[in-house]
């Protein structure tokens, strides 16, 4: 009699509106290493490409073995829809990312269309678009599975939360000093860091500003930008780097561009500092949080849920350059407080965002929803 270690692995297709640099990017390769590949089978399609988005995530997907599905990029709207319905009929899980605009025609075109799973990392896109043919809504923080909530009536119940995960053994336990030296930092500097790609609504001017600030009291003090321009706005980039140039910090803030080693980059960080507004649960915070690392936050999202203020972080205002200078200078003159926050994060991304600790809700959610086509 056969059973489940006998059946043929699950095919899950993610589909992207793009690939850029980002957290569900992150959260598929963490699924490609993690998902047992005798039972689940992973790939991705990306529906949309504009010039300037980076090949970095692609790269990094086919060296895990995911097959990334590039057509669409030569195809119109209507001809990718077509395409979407073919290639999904082999699939018995679709996985919406970004709120992407051509799955759901798609669905409408097939038969017997597979059970659909949307994932969000923002509220805007569990508000978007309709949702009766979506299984389950995975938002990435309770604000973004109420939102989506919302949007599904009687099935409020289809609406999870399954936070952003890490890898605690991504980074090998000696990477800090070669980081550091990497990003020009000496033995006696505080290196001080933001991540993540140069969008407007993470506010990384004020980083920017905060850093003047800092630097214009702290002499031993280094700032560091890790992450590449937008492709939807690549005139910020230039204006952070004009903005950082006209606070005379050209020899003490430098933009790193994309990098595919962020987890190891930040081991040689001594403080990390969030200032977004408006995002969804960011990876990078959990990052930090492995490296053991005090961070200066907004609270915003799931920010909120990612750090207690006081026990794993520092929470500052929005849009408040000087709070923020104010909580870095804290930390630099208390290294026993930066301590103790980057313990009690590093306590709570081991129980809450590892890989150990979210894969197993992952592969539950995917066998089910699998379960009901049949």
């Amino acid at each position: 009699m056969s059973g489940p270690a006998d059946d043929p692995p699950l095919r899950i297709l993610f589909v992207f509106a793009w690939i850029v640099v980002g957290g569900e990017e992150t959260e598929v390769r963490h699924l490609a290493r993690g998902l047992d590949p005798r039972h689940f089978r992973l790939d991705v399609v990306a529906c949309f490409r504009r010039q300037g988005m980076p090949d970095q995530s692609v790269a990094q997907l086919r060296a895990l073995g995911v097959d990334v599905d590039e057509t669409p990029y030569s195809l119109s709207f209507d001809d990718t829809v077509a395409y979407l319905a073919r290639k999904m009929a082999d699939y018995d899980v679709v996985v919406a990312c970004q709120a992407v605009q051509d799955v759901y025609p798609a669905l409408r075109l097939m038969e017997r269309p597979p059970p659909l799973i949307e994932h969000g990392g923002l509220v805007s896109e569990a508000l978007a678009g309709p949702k009766d043919l979506t299984a389950r809504y995975v938002g990435v923080c309770a604000t973004i599975r109420d939102a989506a909530a919302q949007r599904m009536p009687g099935r409020e119940r289809h609406a999870l939360e399954i936070p952003s995960m890490v890898d605690l053994n991504e980074v090998p336990a000696d990477a800090r000093e070669a980081a550091r030296t990497e990003m020009g930092a000496g033995q006696d500097d505080i290196l001080i860091g933001w991540v993540g790609r140069l969008d407007r609504k993470k506010r990384v001017e004020d980083f920017v500003r905060a850093a003047a600030i800092v630097a214009g009291r702290e002499a031993r003090t280094r700032f560091v930008v890790i992450g590449g321009p937008d492709a939807f706005m690549p005139e910020y980039a230039a204006e952070l780097k004009a903005e950082a140039a006209s606070l005379g910090l050209q020899e003490r803030l430098h933009f790193l561009g994309d990098r595919p080693d962020v987890p190891r980059l930040l081991t040689g960080l001594d403080i990390f500092v969030w200032l977004a507004r408006g995002e969804g649960m960011p990876h990078v915070i959990a990052e930090a949080g492995v490296a053991g690392l005090p961070v200066v936050a907004t609270p915003d999202n799931g920010v909120l849920e990612q750090i207690e203020p006081g026990v794993s972080g520092l929470f500052v205002p929005h849009e408040d350059p000087e709070a923020a200078a104010w909580a870095i200078r804290r930390l630099i003159e208390d290294p026993a407080l930066g301590r103790d926050l980057g313990r009690a994060l590093r306590r709570k991304v081991e129980t809450a965002y590892s890989t150990a600790a979210l894969i197993p809700r992952w592969e539950a959610l995917l066998r089910e929803v699998a379960a009901e086509r049949l």
